[in-house]
Order: structure tokens, then C-alpha cells, then sequence
């Protein structure tokens, strides 16, 4: 009878090592969805995001929908979170349409990060992200310094994407005071981040006002991008001065050719492998990092983990941008 009893013990404890083990071999699932457009920072944090997953020994699924299409974002991440994930990372497309998707994954008890756009009017786990506000500061500050007098053009961000305007806020806490010194010929937001819309949109401006324009607002290096060309091809014998964010490679180029006055390098591996870090913890039981409150809208401010920039002139492309390793000296001057 005693063996019996010692066999039956020494089964359960073996069952019970065999299940702990199981659990521990358990892999976190981490659900990642970008609804984003066609900058190239997302497939680089794409990238940054994989390699701090396997660095971490996590598994991770990272949905880039750019069109909705063949899912709807939505459809996305309702499939990620029915597949088993344990944390959604959130991109969204429209901040302000994203309630489906936060109910659906409380409903199944899945923490969600909103990651580099903050959502709206929603309660969230976390939000990681740029302290947009600081941002459109640095934005502001360098315009209001270049430029005392003349002709502005501010241009906003996508009106769906909340960053958008708190990058202008920061901006205007510069430019308002200005205003009786300055005339603004167009101040107005740019649907989708678009570079051919804020081309169309400069050039119908400056030839509206006589065909002049003394500095530019452009809150990120697609739009400057337009806003330079647009310049170019109306063929302005001044300079015009036109900030950026984003330090794309053709930014920092038009910045050597004094197409672009300075743009804002964005460290996206720090943002993307923060974002990971704090996936994990959650996914864990444990409290992420936090660093500030954010309001969103929600009743209660949300918590967030917000880091800022860098703002890039020529001067420093060669430190921040070539020596970081963020572009090398052939593609930043060529040949």
C-alpha cells in the first residue's frame, strides 16, 4: 500500500514538473499593426520591432496595412487577437475609429500599446511614442528665429492622426506671438501626409499672394518635400526656409543643398524596441515604463513612455546623421 502511495506521488509530482515546464516554454505572442502610409520609417520599424522580439526569444507578427486591403486594420487585429496573441501594438489609421478594435481586445483580455500615434477618446494600456508637443516646439522655434518678418505658410499633419496636431500646438506656441508681424498666406491640415496635395496647396498660395512666400511650416520631410519643389518650380530668387521631421535620406540631401533648412531625426529603434521591452512586461503581469501621463480624450489620462529628437541642420549631418550610423557619408553626399 505505502509503494502505491509513493508511485502515485511520484507521478503527480512528475505530471506537475511536466506541466510547469510546458508553461515556462510558453513563448509571449506579440500582435504588431501599422495603419500607415508609404514613409520609409515604418518598414524600419518593422525591422527594429523583429529583431528586439528575437533578441528577447518572443514571437511576433507585424501587419503593415497600408491600403485596408485584403483585411480592413480592424479585420487585422481581430484576427491576430483570435489567433492568441498577448499584446496588441497599435498603429492607427484614424485615431478617432479605432473602438472596435480596443473593445474586442479587452473583451479577450489583451493589453494594447498605442504605438507613435496616440488613440483617441479610448482607454489604452500605454502609449509609446514622441513627445509630438516638443516636436512642433523645435519646428516652431527654428522658424520664428530664421524668420521675423514676411509671408508663412503652416501646414498641419493628417486630421486624423492626433500627433498631427500636437506637433501644431508645439509649433504655434512660437509662431502666434508672431502674428502681427508676419502675414500666414495658408494654414491648413494635409490629408494623408500627402506630398503631391501639399505641393498642389504651396504653389496655389504663393501664386495667390504675388508669387511670394518667405518660410514654410512642414511637419514632416514628405510634405517638405513637396513644399520644395513647389518652390523650385515657381521659381522663387529668394530663400525660403522650410522645416521637416523625419530625417530621410532626401530630406538631409535637400538640407545640403539648402532645399530644406532642418528636419528632426527620430531615433526609431529606441521607439521601436521600447515598444517591444514594454510589450513583454505587460504580457508579464508586470507594470511597464512610464514616464508621463497623456491625455487622450479618455476621462482619466492614460499612461505613456514619450522620448524626443534631435533637430538636424547641416551643421551637424555629419555627427548625428553619418557618424550615428543612421545614412552613410556615399548616400548622404554620393560620390
Amino acid at each position: 500500500m505505502k509503494k502505491k502511495i509513493v508511485l502515485l506521488l511520484i507521478c503527480l509530482l512528475t505530471i506537475s514538473s511536466l506541466v510547469g515546464c510546458s508553461k515556462k516554454e510558453e513563448k509571449i505572442n506579440i500582435g504588431v499593426s501599422f495603419g500607415v502610409g508609404e514613409a520609409t520609417r515604418w518598414q524600419k520599424e518593422k525591422t527594429y520591432m523583429e529583431e528586439k522580439a528575437a533578441e528577447l526569444g518572443v514571437n511576433i507578427e507585424v501587419r503593415l496595412n497600408k491600403t485596408d486591403t485584403p483585411l480592413t486594420q480592424t479585420e487585422d487585429c481581430i484576427e491576430m487577437i483570435d489567433q492568441g496573441i498577448d499584446v496588441l501594438i497599435l498603429t492607427p489609421r484614424d485615431v478617432t475609429n479605432v473602438e472596435e478594435i480596443i473593445s474586442y481586445a479587452k473583451e479577450k483580455n489583451v493589453p494594447v500599446i498605442s504605438y507613435s500615434r496616440t488613440v483617441l477618446n479610448q482607454y489604452v494600456d500605454l502609449v509609446v511614442g514622441y513627445d509630438s508637443y516638443r516636436l512642433g516646439q523645435t519646428m516652431g522655434q527654428y522658424l520664428s528665429e530664421s524668420v521675423y518678418t514676411g509671408d508663412y505658410i503652416i501646414l498641419k499633419g493628417d486630421p486624423s492622426d492626433s500627433n498631427a496636431q500636437l506637433t501644431y500646438d508645439g509649433a504655434m506656441r512660437y509662431i502666434d506671438p508672431m502674428r502681427d508681424d508676419i502675414n500666414i498666406i495658408l494654414e491648413e491640415a494635409v490629408p494623408g501626409w500627402s506630398r503631391e496635395l501639399a505641393k498642389e496647396m504651396v504653389i496655389e498660395a504663393i501664386q495667390n499672394n504675388g508669387g511670394n512666400v518667405d518660410a514654410i511650416l512642414a511637419p514632416n520631410d514628405k510634405i517638405a518635400g513637396g513644399c520644395a519643389e513647389a518652390v523650385k518650380e515657381l521659381g522663387i530668387d529668394h530663400h525660403v526656409v522650410i522645416t521637416g521631421m523625419d530625417a530621410e535620406l532626401d530630406a538631409i540631401q535637400r538640407i545640403i543643398n539648402n532645399e530644406q533648412d532642418m528636419t528632426i531625426s527620430l531615433d526609431l529603434q529606441m521607439l521601436a524596441s521600447t515598444a517591444i521591452e514594454e510589450a513583454v512586461l505587460l504580457a508579464s503581469g508586470k507594470k511597464p515604463k512610464v514616464n508621463t501621463e497623456v491625455s487622450n480624450g479618455y476621462n482619466v489620462p492614460v499612461p505613456g513612455y514619450l522620448i524626443t529628437g534631435i533637430e538636424i541642420v547641416k551643421q551637424n549631418i555629419n555627427s548625428e546623421i553619418i557618424e550615428k550610423g543612421f545614412y552613410t557619408t556615399e548616400e548622404v553626399y554620393g560620390n
